[in-house]
Protein backbone atom coordinates (compact mmCIF):
# COMPACT_ATOMS: atom_id res chain seq x y z
CA UNK A 1 0.00 0.00 0.00
CA UNK A 2 1.32 3.85 -0.09
CA UNK A 3 0.15 6.47 1.67
CA UNK A 4 -0.47 9.83 0.09
CA UNK A 5 -0.87 13.11 1.98
CA UNK A 6 -1.76 16.09 -0.46
CA UNK A 7 -1.39 19.79 0.90
CA UNK A 8 -2.37 23.24 -0.54
CA UNK A 9 1.02 26.01 -0.07
CA UNK A 10 0.85 29.56 -0.02
CA UNK A 11 -2.85 29.40 0.25
CA UNK A 12 -2.83 32.78 2.14
CA UNK A 13 -0.80 35.25 -0.67
CA UNK A 14 -3.45 32.92 -3.48
CA UNK A 15 -6.99 33.79 -1.26
CA UNK A 16 -5.87 37.12 -0.10
CA UNK A 17 -3.58 38.40 -2.77
CA UNK A 18 -5.97 40.54 -4.40
CA UNK A 19 -8.39 43.87 -3.41
CA UNK A 20 -11.31 42.18 -4.55
CA UNK A 21 -13.95 40.06 -2.29
CA UNK A 22 -15.08 38.45 -5.74
CA UNK A 23 -11.96 37.32 -6.07
CA UNK A 24 -11.07 36.20 -2.84
CA UNK A 25 -14.02 33.97 -2.25
CA UNK A 26 -13.63 32.56 -5.47
CA UNK A 27 -10.08 31.69 -4.43
CA UNK A 28 -11.05 30.01 -1.21
CA UNK A 29 -13.66 27.88 -3.34
CA UNK A 30 -11.19 26.27 -5.37
CA UNK A 31 -8.71 25.98 -2.39
CA UNK A 32 -11.58 24.19 -1.14
CA UNK A 33 -12.64 22.21 -4.24
CA UNK A 34 -8.68 21.21 -4.83
CA UNK A 35 -8.27 19.61 -1.59
CA UNK A 36 -11.38 17.52 -1.35
CA UNK A 37 -14.27 17.66 -3.98
CA UNK A 38 -10.91 17.52 -6.78
CA UNK A 39 -9.42 15.15 -4.51
CA UNK A 40 -12.29 12.47 -4.08
CA UNK A 41 -12.92 12.96 -7.68
CA UNK A 42 -9.55 11.82 -8.55
CA UNK A 43 -10.02 9.20 -6.11
CA UNK A 44 -12.97 7.76 -7.74
CA UNK A 45 -11.08 7.99 -11.33
CA UNK A 46 -8.15 5.87 -10.58
CA UNK A 47 -9.87 3.46 -8.21
CA UNK A 48 -12.82 1.49 -9.06
CA UNK A 49 -13.38 0.45 -5.38
CA UNK A 50 -13.21 2.83 -2.84
CA UNK A 51 -15.14 4.24 0.78
CA UNK A 52 -16.41 7.38 -1.09
CA UNK A 53 -20.18 7.62 -0.61
CA UNK A 54 -22.19 9.91 -3.24
CA UNK A 55 -22.78 12.86 -1.19
CA UNK A 56 -18.83 12.93 -0.43
CA UNK A 57 -18.93 11.71 3.30
CA UNK A 58 -16.75 8.52 3.83
CA UNK A 59 -18.07 5.15 4.88
CA UNK A 60 -16.73 3.91 8.29
CA UNK A 61 -17.76 0.13 7.46
CA UNK A 62 -15.29 -0.74 5.10
CA UNK A 63 -11.71 -0.63 5.63
CA UNK A 64 -8.81 -1.10 2.67
CA UNK A 65 -6.96 -3.87 5.23
CA UNK A 66 -10.03 -6.25 5.47
CA UNK A 67 -10.15 -8.70 3.00
CA UNK A 68 -13.89 -8.46 2.69
CA UNK A 69 -13.30 -5.15 1.33
CA UNK A 70 -11.24 -5.02 -1.76
CA UNK A 71 -10.88 -1.75 -2.19
CA UNK A 72 -7.94 0.04 -4.40
CA UNK A 73 -8.20 2.80 -2.29
CA UNK A 74 -9.58 4.49 1.24
CA UNK A 75 -9.79 7.79 1.90
CA UNK A 76 -8.80 8.48 5.79
CA UNK A 77 -9.02 12.15 6.16
CA UNK A 78 -10.11 15.52 4.44
CA UNK A 79 -10.42 18.95 5.63
CA UNK A 80 -8.56 21.65 7.15
CA UNK A 81 -6.19 21.96 3.52
CA UNK A 82 -5.33 18.35 3.47
CA UNK A 83 -6.28 15.08 1.95
CA UNK A 84 -4.97 11.57 3.11
CA UNK A 85 -5.22 8.59 1.54
CA UNK A 86 -4.18 4.77 1.18
CA UNK A 87 -4.03 3.60 -2.25
CA UNK A 88 -3.60 -0.43 -2.74
CA UNK A 89 -0.16 0.13 -4.82
CA UNK A 90 2.15 2.17 -6.56
CA UNK A 91 0.93 2.80 -9.28
CA UNK A 92 -2.81 3.80 -7.99
CA UNK A 93 -0.76 6.82 -6.09
CA UNK A 94 1.13 8.01 -9.34
CA UNK A 95 -2.31 7.88 -11.35
CA UNK A 96 -4.12 9.95 -8.34
CA UNK A 97 -1.11 12.34 -8.41
CA UNK A 98 -1.55 12.66 -12.05
CA UNK A 99 -5.25 13.21 -12.14
CA UNK A 100 -5.58 15.80 -9.18
CA UNK A 101 -2.28 17.63 -10.52
CA UNK A 102 -3.82 17.87 -13.98
CA UNK A 103 -7.42 19.44 -12.19
CA UNK A 104 -5.72 21.81 -10.18
CA UNK A 105 -3.57 23.18 -12.91
CA UNK A 106 -6.49 23.23 -15.56
CA UNK A 107 -8.94 24.97 -13.28
CA UNK A 108 -6.91 26.59 -10.56
CA UNK A 109 -3.86 28.02 -12.37
CA UNK A 110 -1.17 29.22 -10.12
CA UNK A 111 -2.61 26.84 -6.99
CA UNK A 112 0.03 25.36 -5.69
CA UNK A 113 0.03 21.61 -4.48
CA UNK A 114 2.08 19.54 -2.39
CA UNK A 115 1.68 15.97 -3.05
CA UNK A 116 4.32 13.00 -1.26
CA UNK A 117 3.64 9.67 -1.07
CA UNK A 118 5.22 6.78 1.06
CA UNK A 119 5.12 2.95 1.00
CA UNK A 120 2.95 1.66 4.15
CA UNK A 121 1.93 -2.10 5.44
CA UNK A 122 -0.91 -2.36 7.73
CA UNK A 123 1.88 -4.20 10.28
CA UNK A 124 3.19 -0.82 10.28
CA UNK A 125 1.95 1.85 12.85
CA UNK A 126 -0.29 4.02 10.23
CA UNK A 127 0.64 7.22 13.65
CA UNK A 128 3.85 6.88 12.86
CA UNK A 129 3.83 6.84 9.02
CA UNK A 130 1.42 9.28 8.98
CA UNK A 131 4.26 11.56 11.05
CA UNK A 132 7.08 10.50 8.64
CA UNK A 133 4.63 11.62 5.87
CA UNK A 134 4.11 14.46 7.63
CA UNK A 135 7.73 15.54 7.36
CA UNK A 136 8.58 14.33 4.42
CA UNK A 137 5.74 16.82 3.16
CA UNK A 138 7.57 19.59 5.00
CA UNK A 139 11.38 18.93 3.52
CA UNK A 140 9.19 19.11 0.39
CA UNK A 141 7.69 22.52 0.80
CA UNK A 142 11.10 23.73 1.93
CA UNK A 143 13.23 22.34 -0.92
CA UNK A 144 10.61 22.65 -4.05
CA UNK A 145 12.04 25.85 -6.49
CA UNK A 146 9.51 28.46 -6.21
CA UNK A 147 8.26 29.73 -9.43
CA UNK A 148 9.21 32.33 -11.39
CA UNK A 149 6.39 33.37 -13.85
CA UNK A 150 7.07 35.21 -16.75
CA UNK A 151 5.68 38.83 -15.98
CA UNK A 152 5.16 39.74 -19.40
CA UNK A 153 6.82 41.00 -22.79
CA UNK A 154 6.75 43.87 -24.68
CA UNK A 155 3.38 42.52 -26.65
CA UNK A 156 1.30 41.07 -22.91
CA UNK A 157 -1.15 43.10 -21.34
CA UNK A 158 -0.73 43.11 -17.61
CA UNK A 159 -3.46 41.55 -15.18
CA UNK A 160 -5.23 44.45 -12.75
CA UNK A 161 -5.12 41.56 -9.72
CA UNK A 162 -1.58 39.66 -10.20
CA UNK A 163 0.53 41.33 -12.42
CA UNK A 164 0.68 38.61 -14.92
CA UNK A 165 0.02 38.19 -18.75
CA UNK A 166 -3.34 38.80 -19.01
CA UNK A 167 -5.46 36.21 -21.69
CA UNK A 168 -8.73 37.52 -21.63
CA UNK A 169 -11.10 40.44 -20.50
CA UNK A 170 -13.02 40.05 -17.27
CA UNK A 171 -16.46 41.10 -18.24
CA UNK A 172 -17.55 44.34 -15.93
CA UNK A 173 -20.01 43.31 -12.80
CA UNK A 174 -21.53 46.28 -10.77
CA UNK A 175 -19.45 49.08 -9.77
CA UNK A 176 -15.92 46.88 -11.31
CA UNK A 177 -15.30 48.14 -14.85
CA UNK A 178 -13.96 45.60 -17.66
CA UNK A 179 -10.30 44.69 -17.13
CA UNK A 180 -7.61 43.17 -18.36
CA UNK A 181 -7.49 39.37 -16.40
CA UNK A 182 -4.90 36.36 -16.07
CA UNK A 183 -5.74 32.68 -15.82
CA UNK A 184 -5.89 32.81 -12.19
CA UNK A 185 -8.26 35.46 -11.72
CA UNK A 186 -10.45 34.15 -14.25
CA UNK A 187 -10.80 30.88 -12.61
CA UNK A 188 -11.25 32.35 -9.68
CA UNK A 189 -13.75 34.58 -11.12
CA UNK A 190 -15.68 31.46 -12.76
CA UNK A 191 -16.27 30.76 -9.48
CA UNK A 192 -18.17 33.25 -7.94
CA UNK A 193 -20.27 33.53 -11.85
CA UNK A 194 -24.05 33.03 -11.39
CA UNK A 195 -25.63 31.19 -14.32
CA UNK A 196 -29.01 31.70 -15.61
CA UNK A 197 -29.35 33.52 -11.90
CA UNK A 198 -28.59 30.83 -9.99
CA UNK A 199 -25.88 31.24 -6.98
CA UNK A 200 -22.51 30.92 -8.11
CA UNK A 201 -20.60 27.49 -7.25
CA UNK A 202 -18.98 29.52 -4.13
CA UNK A 203 -22.27 31.39 -3.31
CA UNK A 204 -23.69 27.78 -2.96
CA UNK A 205 -20.98 26.11 -0.74
CA UNK A 206 -21.18 29.27 1.56
CA UNK A 207 -25.32 29.29 1.58
CA UNK A 208 -25.65 25.24 2.33
CA UNK A 209 -24.25 25.71 5.41
CA UNK A 210 -24.98 29.07 6.27
CA UNK A 211 -28.12 29.94 4.56
CA UNK A 212 -29.22 33.51 4.40
CA UNK A 213 -32.73 34.27 5.85
CA UNK A 214 -35.23 35.36 3.55
CA UNK A 215 -34.98 38.80 2.51
CA UNK A 216 -31.43 39.00 3.15
CA UNK A 217 -28.52 37.96 0.84
CA UNK A 218 -24.42 38.03 1.42
CA UNK A 219 -22.60 40.81 -0.32
CA UNK A 220 -19.89 40.32 -3.69
CA UNK A 221 -18.21 43.64 -2.63
CA UNK A 222 -16.42 45.16 0.02
CA UNK A 223 -18.47 48.50 -0.16
CA UNK A 224 -21.67 46.81 0.46
CA UNK A 225 -20.78 46.11 3.75
CA UNK A 226 -22.92 48.28 5.09
CA UNK A 227 -21.57 51.77 6.17
CA UNK A 228 -23.28 54.98 6.96
CA UNK A 229 -24.13 57.23 4.47
CA UNK A 230 -22.13 60.16 3.97
CA UNK A 231 -19.32 59.07 6.22
CA UNK A 232 -16.13 56.77 4.94
CA UNK A 233 -16.97 53.15 5.22
CA UNK A 234 -15.00 50.98 7.07
CA UNK A 235 -14.66 47.23 7.30
CA UNK A 236 -12.98 44.67 9.45
CA UNK A 237 -11.14 41.81 8.24
CA UNK A 238 -11.35 38.95 11.17
CA UNK A 239 -9.07 35.83 11.12
CA UNK A 240 -9.75 33.47 13.93
CA UNK A 241 -7.49 30.26 14.84
CA UNK A 242 -7.68 27.20 17.32
CA UNK A 243 -6.03 26.90 20.17
CA UNK A 244 -3.68 23.93 20.28
CA UNK A 245 -5.75 21.84 17.95
CA UNK A 246 -2.47 20.29 16.09
CA UNK A 247 -1.31 19.22 19.35
CA UNK A 248 -5.05 17.97 20.06
CA UNK A 249 -4.59 15.29 17.00
CA UNK A 250 -1.07 14.22 17.64
CA UNK A 251 -2.59 13.59 21.11
CA UNK A 252 -4.98 10.96 19.48
CA UNK A 253 -2.69 9.33 17.13
CA UNK A 254 -0.58 8.82 21.07
CA UNK A 255 -3.05 6.35 22.55
CA UNK A 256 -2.96 4.16 19.05
CA UNK A 257 0.68 3.21 18.91
CA UNK A 258 0.31 0.17 17.92
CA UNK A 259 -0.51 -1.40 14.71
CA UNK A 260 -2.69 -3.34 15.63
CA UNK A 261 -4.76 -0.50 16.81
CA UNK A 262 -4.57 1.36 13.22
CA UNK A 263 -8.01 1.01 12.47
CA UNK A 264 -9.43 2.41 15.51
CA UNK A 265 -6.59 5.55 15.26
CA UNK A 266 -8.51 5.84 11.85
CA UNK A 267 -11.77 6.11 13.59
CA UNK A 268 -10.68 8.39 16.49
CA UNK A 269 -9.50 11.09 13.56
CA UNK A 270 -12.45 10.98 11.88
CA UNK A 271 -15.04 11.75 14.76
CA UNK A 272 -12.92 14.00 16.02
CA UNK A 273 -12.56 15.88 12.66
CA UNK A 274 -15.62 15.93 11.89
CA UNK A 275 -17.06 16.58 15.68
CA UNK A 276 -14.94 20.36 15.12
CA UNK A 277 -16.18 21.05 11.49
CA UNK A 278 -19.62 20.85 12.34
CA UNK A 279 -18.49 22.60 16.03
CA UNK A 280 -17.31 25.74 14.06
CA UNK A 281 -19.80 25.67 11.83
CA UNK A 282 -22.72 25.68 14.49
CA UNK A 283 -20.42 28.87 15.55
CA UNK A 284 -20.30 30.84 12.49
CA UNK A 285 -23.99 29.97 12.06
CA UNK A 286 -24.88 31.07 15.56
CA UNK A 287 -22.94 34.53 14.95
CA UNK A 288 -25.15 35.19 11.52
CA UNK A 289 -28.27 34.48 13.28
CA UNK A 290 -27.52 36.71 16.27
CA UNK A 291 -26.51 39.41 13.92
CA UNK A 292 -29.76 39.37 11.87
CA UNK A 293 -31.87 39.21 14.97
CA UNK A 294 -29.90 42.48 16.08
CA UNK A 295 -30.87 43.71 12.79
CA UNK A 296 -34.56 43.06 12.51
CA UNK A 297 -34.49 44.00 16.19
CA UNK A 298 -33.52 47.30 14.67
CA UNK A 299 -36.08 47.35 11.95
CA UNK A 300 -34.77 44.55 9.49
CA UNK A 301 -32.57 47.66 7.27
CA UNK A 302 -29.95 48.85 9.67
CA UNK A 303 -27.99 48.56 12.85
CA UNK A 304 -28.44 51.35 15.55
CA UNK A 305 -26.50 52.06 18.47
CA UNK A 306 -27.25 54.71 21.10
CA UNK A 307 -25.47 56.15 23.88
CA UNK A 308 -26.82 56.14 27.16
CA UNK A 309 -28.30 59.71 26.39
CA UNK A 310 -30.38 58.57 23.54
CA UNK A 311 -28.08 59.92 20.81
CA UNK A 312 -27.39 57.49 17.47
CA UNK A 313 -23.54 57.30 17.89
CA UNK A 314 -23.35 54.11 15.42
CA UNK A 315 -25.47 53.29 12.34
CA UNK A 316 -24.75 50.26 10.07
CA UNK A 317 -27.06 50.99 6.92
CA UNK A 318 -27.95 47.76 4.70
CA UNK A 319 -27.78 48.25 0.90
CA UNK A 320 -30.22 46.72 -1.15
CA UNK A 321 -29.54 44.58 -4.66
CA UNK A 322 -32.47 42.95 -6.41
CA UNK A 323 -34.96 43.35 -3.71
CA UNK A 324 -32.97 41.83 -0.94
CA UNK A 325 -31.24 43.53 2.00
CA UNK A 326 -27.19 43.16 2.21
CA UNK A 327 -25.63 41.17 5.26
CA UNK A 328 -23.18 43.82 6.85
CA UNK A 329 -21.05 40.06 6.52
CA UNK A 330 -19.39 37.23 4.52
CA UNK A 331 -17.23 34.50 5.67
CA UNK A 332 -14.67 33.99 3.21
CA UNK A 333 -12.39 31.15 4.35
CA UNK A 334 -14.46 28.15 6.49
CA UNK A 335 -13.93 24.39 7.29
CA UNK A 336 -12.61 23.62 10.87
CA UNK A 337 -10.92 26.13 13.52
CA UNK A 338 -9.85 28.52 11.02
CA UNK A 339 -12.37 31.14 10.08
CA UNK A 340 -11.61 34.56 8.25
CA UNK A 341 -14.65 36.67 7.43
CA UNK A 342 -15.64 40.43 6.34
CA UNK A 343 -17.98 43.03 7.97
CA UNK A 344 -18.64 46.56 8.47
CA UNK A 345 -15.89 48.06 10.27
CA UNK A 346 -18.08 48.75 13.54
CA UNK A 347 -19.30 45.07 13.93
CA UNK A 348 -15.62 43.63 13.68
CA UNK A 349 -15.09 42.98 17.23
CA UNK A 350 -18.57 41.81 18.35
CA UNK A 351 -18.75 39.55 16.16
CA UNK A 352 -15.27 37.74 16.44
CA UNK A 353 -15.97 38.13 20.39
CA UNK A 354 -19.31 36.20 19.48
CA UNK A 355 -17.64 33.70 17.51
CA UNK A 356 -14.83 32.76 20.19
CA UNK A 357 -17.35 32.40 22.54
CA UNK A 358 -19.65 29.67 20.57
CA UNK A 359 -16.89 28.13 19.20
CA UNK A 360 -16.08 26.93 22.98
CA UNK A 361 -19.63 26.48 23.70
CA UNK A 362 -19.93 24.28 20.75
CA UNK A 363 -16.72 21.97 21.75
CA UNK A 364 -17.48 21.56 25.42
CA UNK A 365 -17.96 17.28 24.22
CA UNK A 366 -15.33 16.96 22.00
CA UNK A 367 -14.72 12.57 21.34
CA UNK A 368 -10.77 13.30 23.10
CA UNK A 369 -12.08 14.21 26.07
CA UNK A 370 -10.23 17.46 26.97
CA UNK A 371 -12.32 20.40 27.28
CA UNK A 372 -13.90 22.80 25.03
CA UNK A 373 -11.90 24.12 21.86
CA UNK A 374 -10.96 28.05 22.94
CA UNK A 375 -9.30 30.23 19.70
CA UNK A 376 -7.34 33.27 18.78
CA UNK A 377 -8.40 36.39 16.73
CA UNK A 378 -7.13 39.03 14.83
CA UNK A 379 -9.47 42.08 13.97
CA UNK A 380 -7.96 44.37 11.44
CA UNK A 381 -10.34 47.66 10.96
CA UNK A 382 -9.69 49.34 7.80
CA UNK A 383 -10.90 51.78 5.09
CA UNK A 384 -13.07 49.89 2.51
CA UNK A 385 -10.83 50.68 -0.09
CA UNK A 386 -7.40 50.02 2.14
CA UNK A 387 -5.29 47.57 0.15
CA UNK A 388 -7.33 43.87 1.01
CA UNK A 389 -4.13 41.80 0.94
CA UNK A 390 -2.74 44.18 3.72
CA UNK A 391 -5.37 44.04 5.40
CA UNK A 392 -5.53 40.03 5.95
CA UNK A 393 -1.71 40.14 6.60
CA UNK A 394 -2.56 42.83 9.26
CA UNK A 395 -5.18 40.17 10.91
CA UNK A 396 -3.44 37.23 10.96
CA UNK A 397 0.00 39.28 12.13
CA UNK A 398 -2.56 40.51 15.06
CA UNK A 399 -3.99 36.75 15.49
CA UNK A 400 -0.62 35.88 16.14
CA UNK A 401 -0.05 38.16 18.46
CA UNK A 402 -2.86 37.12 20.57
CA UNK A 403 -1.73 33.53 20.25
CA UNK A 404 2.42 34.07 21.74
CA UNK A 405 0.78 36.66 24.16
CA UNK A 406 -1.66 32.82 25.19
CA UNK A 407 1.58 31.32 25.36
CA UNK A 408 3.26 33.80 27.94
CA UNK A 409 -0.05 33.49 30.29
CA UNK A 410 0.29 29.22 29.82
CA UNK A 411 4.02 29.63 30.59
CA UNK A 412 3.13 30.95 34.23
CA UNK A 413 -0.28 29.44 34.59
CA UNK A 414 -0.31 26.02 32.59
CA UNK A 415 -3.42 25.12 33.34
CA UNK A 416 -5.03 28.33 32.35
CA UNK A 417 -6.58 27.71 28.27
CA UNK A 418 -8.55 30.81 27.10
CA UNK A 419 -9.15 32.74 24.06
CA UNK A 420 -7.43 35.81 23.57
CA UNK A 421 -7.99 38.76 21.39
CA UNK A 422 -6.45 41.40 19.41
CA UNK A 423 -7.25 44.64 17.04
CA UNK A 424 -5.97 47.40 14.96
CA UNK A 425 -7.52 50.33 13.47
CA UNK A 426 -5.09 51.05 9.95
CA UNK A 427 -7.04 54.82 9.37
CA UNK A 428 -4.39 55.90 7.64
CA UNK A 429 -1.07 54.00 4.96
CA UNK A 430 0.98 53.34 8.62
CA UNK A 431 3.96 51.03 7.15
CA UNK A 432 5.73 48.28 9.43
CA UNK A 433 4.88 45.22 11.16
CA UNK A 434 2.29 45.56 14.48
CA UNK A 435 5.12 46.13 17.16
CA UNK A 436 6.96 49.07 15.39
CA UNK A 437 2.96 50.66 14.85
CA UNK A 438 2.40 49.88 18.34
CA UNK A 439 6.00 51.63 19.56
CA UNK A 440 5.19 54.72 17.18
CA UNK A 441 1.77 55.59 18.20
CA UNK A 442 1.05 53.81 21.46
CA UNK A 443 4.36 54.17 23.31
CA UNK A 444 4.70 57.02 25.81
CA UNK A 445 7.08 58.21 28.25
CA UNK A 446 4.54 56.67 31.28
CA UNK A 447 4.31 53.19 29.38
CA UNK A 448 2.02 51.36 26.92
CA UNK A 449 -1.25 53.31 26.20
CA UNK A 450 -2.81 49.83 25.03
CA UNK A 451 -3.07 46.73 26.84
CA UNK A 452 -3.85 44.53 23.81
CA UNK A 453 -4.02 41.91 22.96
CA UNK A 454 -6.32 40.95 25.76
CA UNK A 455 -7.66 37.44 27.30
CA UNK A 456 -11.69 37.06 26.20
CA UNK A 457 -12.64 35.63 30.19
CA UNK A 458 -10.58 36.40 32.91
CA UNK A 459 -6.64 36.64 33.33
CA UNK A 460 -4.50 34.88 35.45
CA UNK A 461 -1.17 36.98 34.63
CA UNK A 462 -2.77 40.36 34.55
CA UNK A 463 -6.18 40.70 35.36
CA UNK A 464 -5.90 44.41 33.25
CA UNK A 465 -5.28 43.12 30.29
CA UNK A 466 -9.08 41.50 29.66
CA UNK A 467 -11.96 42.00 27.11
CA UNK A 468 -14.12 42.60 30.58
CA UNK A 469 -12.30 45.90 31.21
CA UNK A 470 -12.06 47.10 28.10
CA UNK A 471 -15.78 46.36 27.65
CA UNK A 472 -16.14 48.16 30.52
CA UNK A 473 -14.24 51.46 29.52
CA UNK A 474 -16.75 51.65 26.64
CA UNK A 475 -19.98 51.25 28.26
CA UNK A 476 -18.91 54.21 31.01
CA UNK A 477 -17.86 56.51 28.04
CA UNK A 478 -20.88 55.90 26.56
CA UNK A 479 -23.16 56.42 30.06
CA UNK A 480 -24.48 59.75 30.83
CA UNK A 481 -20.87 61.71 32.39
CA UNK A 482 -19.57 61.27 28.90
CA UNK A 483 -21.84 60.86 26.29
CA UNK A 484 -21.86 63.51 23.82
CA UNK A 485 -18.92 65.81 26.08
CA UNK A 486 -16.38 64.91 23.12
CA UNK A 487 -14.16 67.72 24.19
CA UNK A 488 -14.11 65.97 27.89
CA UNK A 489 -12.96 62.98 26.16
CA UNK A 490 -10.15 64.33 23.72
CA UNK A 491 -8.85 65.84 27.13
CA UNK A 492 -8.55 62.87 28.71
CA UNK A 493 -6.87 61.15 25.50
CA UNK A 494 -4.32 63.82 25.73
CA UNK A 495 -3.68 63.73 29.44
CA UNK A 496 -3.27 60.21 29.24
CA UNK A 497 -0.72 60.48 26.44
CA UNK A 498 1.03 63.05 28.51
CA UNK A 499 1.10 60.58 31.98
CA UNK A 500 -0.24 60.69 35.42
CA UNK A 501 0.49 64.00 36.65
CA UNK A 502 -1.51 65.11 33.32
CA UNK A 503 -4.51 63.20 34.52
CA UNK A 504 -4.55 64.34 38.10
CA UNK A 505 -5.19 67.59 35.90
CA UNK A 506 -7.66 66.48 34.16
CA UNK A 507 -9.42 65.07 37.16
CA UNK A 508 -9.49 68.36 38.80
CA UNK A 509 -10.31 70.88 35.74
CA UNK A 510 -12.82 68.57 34.34
CA UNK A 511 -14.09 66.08 36.58
CA UNK A 512 -14.63 68.15 40.05
CA UNK A 513 -12.13 65.85 41.12
CA UNK A 514 -14.13 62.71 40.90
CA UNK A 515 -11.94 59.85 39.81
CA UNK A 516 -12.13 57.60 36.37
CA UNK A 517 -14.63 54.86 36.06
CA UNK A 518 -13.56 51.91 37.58
CA UNK A 519 -13.00 48.88 35.49
CA UNK A 520 -11.01 46.53 37.08
CA UNK A 521 -10.33 47.03 41.54
CA UNK A 522 -7.46 45.33 41.36
CA UNK A 523 -5.40 48.22 39.99
CA UNK A 524 -6.36 51.31 41.65
CA UNK A 525 -4.21 53.59 40.65
CA UNK A 526 -6.11 53.87 37.60
CA UNK A 527 -9.06 55.70 38.71
CA UNK A 528 -6.71 58.41 39.69
CA UNK A 529 -4.07 58.54 37.13
CA UNK A 530 -4.88 56.50 34.62
CA UNK A 531 -2.02 54.59 34.86
CA UNK A 532 -0.62 51.46 37.14
CA UNK A 533 2.09 49.43 36.54
CA UNK A 534 3.39 50.98 33.00
CA UNK A 535 -0.08 50.34 31.69
CA UNK A 536 -2.86 52.75 30.65
CA UNK A 537 -6.12 51.45 31.50
CA UNK A 538 -8.51 53.98 29.31
CA UNK A 539 -7.19 54.29 26.13
CA UNK A 540 -8.46 51.26 24.77
CA UNK A 541 -11.88 52.32 25.25
CA UNK A 542 -11.77 55.56 24.73
CA UNK A 543 -10.54 54.58 21.00
CA UNK A 544 -13.41 51.86 20.74
CA UNK A 545 -16.18 54.30 22.49
CA UNK A 546 -17.71 55.60 18.86
CA UNK A 547 -16.84 52.20 16.85
CA UNK A 548 -17.94 48.97 18.77
CA UNK A 549 -21.60 47.74 18.48
CA UNK A 550 -22.49 44.89 20.36
CA UNK A 551 -24.92 42.18 19.22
Amino acid sequence: MYLVIVDAAQIQPYIFGSNRLRENVGASHLVAQATTVWAQEAVRQVAARHNIQLKGTLDDTKGIENPSDPLDAEVLYAGGGNFIALFRDERLAKAFTRVLSRKVLTDAPNLQLVIVRNPFDWSESLVQKIKATFKKLTEEKRARTLSAPLLGLGVTVMCRSTGLPAVAVAPAIGDDPARPASAEILAKLRAVERKDGSPSEADQRLREPFPPPDGYDYPSQLDHLGGTRGEHNFIAVVHADGNGLGQRIMAIGEKYPDPSQNRDYIKALRAFSEEVDKAAQQALRDVLNKLVMRIQNDGGGRIVYRNALGKIIAEVQLRREDGKCLLPFRPIVFGGDDVTFVCDGRLGLSLAIEYMRQLEEHTKNLPDGKGCLTACAGVAIVKAHYPFARAYTLADELCRKAKNYRRTIRDSHGEWDGSCLDWHFALSGSSGGMEEIRNREYRVQAGSLTVRPVTLGANPRDSGRTWTVIEKGITEFQGENWAGRRNKVKALRDALREGPDAVRHFLTKFNENKPLPEVEPSLPDWKTTGWQGGSCGYFDALELADWFIPL
